[in-house]
């Protein structure tokens, strides 16, 4: 068992889940290993918001705002890396995990209420959540990518000796 004190959610991330144990209470998936910290998963997500630049509420109050996802709103991480949390159930549930959305491969559906994820690492992790869900939050997540971390080409001009020029 690998311990941690302040884990930050990076490109290596695969998913973060609630681990049931008196000190322990996280279970952190990375391409270099698996990590038990005695952090929650949202004070880990809050702490890596900030250090990408914004705060936990502000990124999922402007990704409501924008998406009108107003349950299990997938959260961006950090722009710059494109990384984005999918949640499997309302944050506020106890067993709500968050898995790395450029990190998932495949949703293999296994039972009624259980789903396998292939990572791109060819690790694969059950959750207990549907697959229809985890595809619904992959949707989601794909919408929230499209807003914010693909390219936008804005046309403008600058006017430099008061004489207006045209946008070419």
């Amino acid at each position: 068992m690998e311990i941690v004190n302040e884990y930050l959610i990076n490109q290596r991330t695969i998913a973060i889940q609630p681990h049931l144990h008196p000190q322990y209470q996280t279970k952190i998936i990375d391409m270099e290993g698996i990590y038990y910290t005695s952090e929650r998963p949202a004070e880990i997500l809050a702490r890596s918001c900030v250090k990408y630049g914004a705060t936990f509420d502000g990124r999922r109050d402007a990704a409501m705002k924008l998406t009108n996802f107003i349950q299990k709103t997938p959260l961006l991480v950090a722009e710059v890396y494109k990384i984005i949390a999918l949640p499997t159930h309302s944050p506020e549930h106890k067993d709500c995990a968050w898995i790395m959305f450029h990190q998932i491969l495949e949703v293999i559906h296994t039972k009624q209420s259980i789903c396998r994820l292939k990572f791109h690492n060819y690790t694969e992790i059950e959750f207990p959540v549907s697959s229809q869900t985890i595809r619904q939050q992959i949707q989601k997540a794909a919408v929230i990518y499209s807003i914010f971390c693909t390219e936008q080409k804005i046309s403008y001009s600058f006017i430099t000796d008061g004489k207006k020029r045209p946008v070419r």
